[in-house]
């Protein structure tokens, strides 16, 4: 199969550039009923739910002294309390490639709202996806317990001797944030399987670029990408999270995607990154099908996603 998909893309693209097939467009399975997701905000938080997914997050947290540090950093806490920081560095000024993330000085500190140290560990203890200018931070389990039980707490994240990126909790909020999600996702659930409700995938990138190619919903790449993403991200720390931001972020690219090149830069995108991506995960090559889906969503938000409003600001990881 992976090699019968791979002469098909070939023998696809072949005809596209020579402008000599047209495809047709196929069907939407659910063109019209609303997808299975819902969000609603909770002080800082961003209660995120589909009818397979629930969590939170906070797309930017504010620092204490936000001169002081030169990091973008997001939080995301799944309805199981398990969470995870993804920082943005500076490449100028803070860059972030492994050798320097895991210096045993760069540290992870978490405070208790009486100011009692509760954690302090490497920074990259358990780090996933390093990039040159981001890293996702895998959250230790004891800060489990503060979420469910605190107030608040503060977190920090030590580079060097610096101890400048430090920022507040409100684990107050989150709570009944990841409650609603939870309660939502079985709504959803129960309304997707009356059919009352589509799952999210059907009307995404991954769709739209194999919907471009004329294939049906039912093909090796939505099948595998589908797979992967229930039995593989859902499973990783975080994953429920990034799930969640990238159901909220794809369709406003979708939307602003013009007109006229709609049809060549999505059979572009299938080629660069769809399909390579499946095959990756068909392989088990989990990790790349991940970071080729991660440069596909940040190269497509840069030049689509919305500059204000809905959306504004976010800089997707997560995979269809």
């Amino acid at each position: 199969m992976v090699l019968n998909t791979r002469r098909r893309a070939l023998g696809l693209l072949l005809a596209a550039s020579a402008a000599v097939l047209r495809f047709p467009s196929a069907p939407r399975a659910f063109a019209a009923k609303k997808d299975c997701f819902d969000s609603k905000p909770f002080g800082p938080w961003k209660a995120q739910a589909s009818d397979t997914l629930a969590g939170a997050r906070i797309n930017e947290v504010r620092f204490t002294d936000p001169k002081a540090c030169d990091l973008r950093v997001e939080i995301q806490v799944a309805a199981s309390f398990e969470g995870k920081l993804v920082a943005y560095g500076d490449p100028d000024k803070t860059p972030l490639p492994k050798k320097f993330l895991i210096k045993p000085e760069n540290r992870l500190i978490v405070r208790t709202e009486d100011g009692k140290e509760a954690i302090d560990e490497p920074l990259c203890g358990n780090c996933t996806d390093i990039f040159d200018d981001k890293v996702s931070i895998v959250l230790p389990l004891a800060c489990a317990p503060l979420f469910r039980d605190a107030k608040s707490c503060e977190m920090a994240i030590k580079l060097g001797d610096k101890e400048d990126c430090r920022f507040k909790v409100d684990c107050e909020t989150l709570r009944p944030a990841l409650a609603w999600a939870s309660e939502r996702k079985e709504a959803l659930a129960a309304l997707a399987a009356e059919e009352k409700c589509v799952p999210p995938e059907g009307c995404f990138i991954t769709t739209a670029c194999c919907e471009a190619l004329g294939l049906d919903e039912d093909c090796f790449e939505l099948r595998t990408l589908r797979r992967y993403r229930d039995r593989v991200l859902a499973k990783r720390p975080g994953g429920v999270a990034d799930i969640a931001a990238y159901y909220e972020l794809a369709p406003l690219i979708l939307a602003r995607l013009p007109r006229e090149a709609r049809q060549m830069r999505l059979r572009s995108v299938y080629a660069r990154y769809i399909l390579p991506a499946a095959l990756a995960a068909r392989l088990g090559l989990n990790t790349l099908a991940y970071q080729l889906y991660v440069r596909m969503l940040n190269e497509l938000a840069r030049a689509f996603a919305p500059k204000e409003g809905k959306g504004a600001g976010m800089i997707p990881r997560p995979l269809d």
